[in-house]
């Protein structure tokens, strides 16, 4: 069977937003994960999905709610490699805070969060309770929401890493102001709440992410 496809001219050099900066992840040691593919603003999108770094943003933008499973939207927008790209991207933002939200998201508001309490009880036999021990969990990689974000990122030359905090303005400089809506507001954050973190769990945080630690030290 033949597979016809009409890839979108690809620039050159694809623009660098004010807003992002360049990673060559080309000799990298893991292949990655999931990519996705975006069609906005008459560009065509190349996407790591990466849990928990405005990925129910990116989901909105192809027209699915925030609960929808990845696997769902991968079956119609997973990135081929015979596509060509105007640009490349993902999005990173600090370790800790990563998790922390994940912890208030999934442990203490309970949205969504049946898959992650069952691998939680699996691998720790007893409930989820402080954050110490979440992060315990966390460095288990057991759930997918706590993989280092380096370790989705394929052997690829990415032309726009982004910050989690700057998303909708590094989107609107690469697919302008109507396209960019889906990124205007946050979609499925947690509600910020007092949560303490001990210095144990501060290092075991700067161990278990090291690999994002490093990946963000290139970014700077």
């Amino acid at each position: 069977m033949s597979i016809h496809f009409h890839p979108l001219p690809v620039p050159a050099t694809p623009v660098r937003t004010a807003f992002s900066a360049r990673l060559d992840n080309r000799a990298a040691s893991r292949p990655g994960d999931l990519h996705l593919t975006l069609t906005l603003g008459g560009k065509r999108i190349r996407y790591a999905y990466i849990r928990k770094n405005g990925c129910s943003s990116f989901k909105a933008a192809l027209g699915y709610p925030p609960e929808t499973r990845i696997s769902v939207v991968a079956q119609r927008h997973r990135a081929r490699w015979y596509h060509r790209f105007d640009a490349t991207t993902f999005v990173w933002r600090d370790p800790e805070e990563r998790l922390l939200s994940l912890y208030r998201n999934k442990i203490i508001e309970q949205r969504n969060s049946e898959d992650i309490w069952r691998r939680y009880r699996i691998a720790m036999g007893e409930e989820p309770s402080g954050f110490d021990r979440f992060v315990e969990f966390a460095m288990l990689f057991s759930d997918p929401h706590c993989r280092p974000q380096a370790h989705h990122l394929g052997r690829l030359a990415y032309s726009h890493a982004i910050p989690l905090h700057r998303l909708h303005d590094a989107m609107r400089d690469l697919v302008g102001d109507e396209a960019a809506q889906p990124f205007l507001r946050p979609v499925n954050s947690s509600t910020p709440s007092p949560v303490r973190i001990s210095p144990r769990a501060r290092q075991l945080i700067r161990w278990a992410y090291a690999d994002d630690y490093r990946m963000i030290s290139r970014l700077a």
